[in-house]
């Protein structure tokens, strides 16, 4: 690599190494224009960088050993955890929401709601834009509900459907989680009624290293100056 170009790198990799160390444990947390959910984090490097960023929803497989979740929770503060429990039954959620005791539970559109409506946490239902019968499951499952995550199947998800996504917004608390073009960022923050978005978190390049690039990109557009 060019010396020239040297400094610059480090300068990036010491800017999120800082945010994800110092802002989780000891600074206060960057503050946010929307709420944000990180789905799918396995490894304390994600959780303390997004923690340090200010996102509000840290999702973690329900899978996940207990040991490794408290673990990775005791670095942290000011979060939600939310056990993910994708492809789940209703008994293996309640038995896992007892023994990992998230703060809040995501599950998918094909759990019967009525069969877990006593475990007393916020639930987020993660549902597709592209498979999913939406104007019919937003009405039947918004009493049991707290947000909705709207995901897809690709990054063409989103085209076409800005319009229909704003209505249901208007009406029902959804986290969009479906690609957005960077420069389309603001809008839909700031124009329109959605109360959240969605991202997906990454994989350790080894223990302890990871590139944040792909958070940081958003999540700094995101932040309040």
């Amino acid at each position: 690599m060019p010396d020239e170009i040297m400094p610059q790198v480090t300068a990036n990799l010491c800017k999120y190494v800082h945010k994800a160390y110092f802002c989780s444990t000891i600074q206060k947390p960057s503050m946010l224009k929307t709420k944000v959910k990180v789905s799918s984090i396995e490894n304390l490097s994600d959780a303390r960088y997004c923690a340090g960023m200010g996102v509000e929803w840290l999702g973690f497989p329900l899978t996940m050993p207990v040991e490794k979740l408290v673990e990775i929770r005791n670095w942290l503060a000011g979060v939600q955890i939310v056990g993910e429990c994708v492809g789940l039954k209703p008994e293996e959620i309640k038995a896992l929401v007892a023994s990992h005791q998230p703060d809040a539970i995501e599950i998918d559109s094909k759990v019967n709601l009525v069969l877990i409506q006593e475990i007393a946490l916020p639930k987020i239902l993660r549902v597709n834009i592209d498979t999913d019968n939406l104007p019919s499951l937003f009405a039947s499952a918004a009493p049991y509900v707290s947000h909705f995550l709207l995901i897809g199947d690709g990054p063409e998800s989103l085209q076409g459907m800005e319009s229909s996504i704003e209505i249901w917004a208007a009406q029902y608390p959804i986290i969009l989680g479906l690609e957005i073009p960077e420069d389309d960022l603001t809008e839909w923050v700031e124009q329109t009624s959605i109360q959240g978005i969605g991202l997906m978190a990454g994989k350790e390049d080894r223990p302890g290293f990871r590139d944040f690039s792909d958070l940081m990109s958003i999540l700094e557009k995101l932040e309040i100056d």
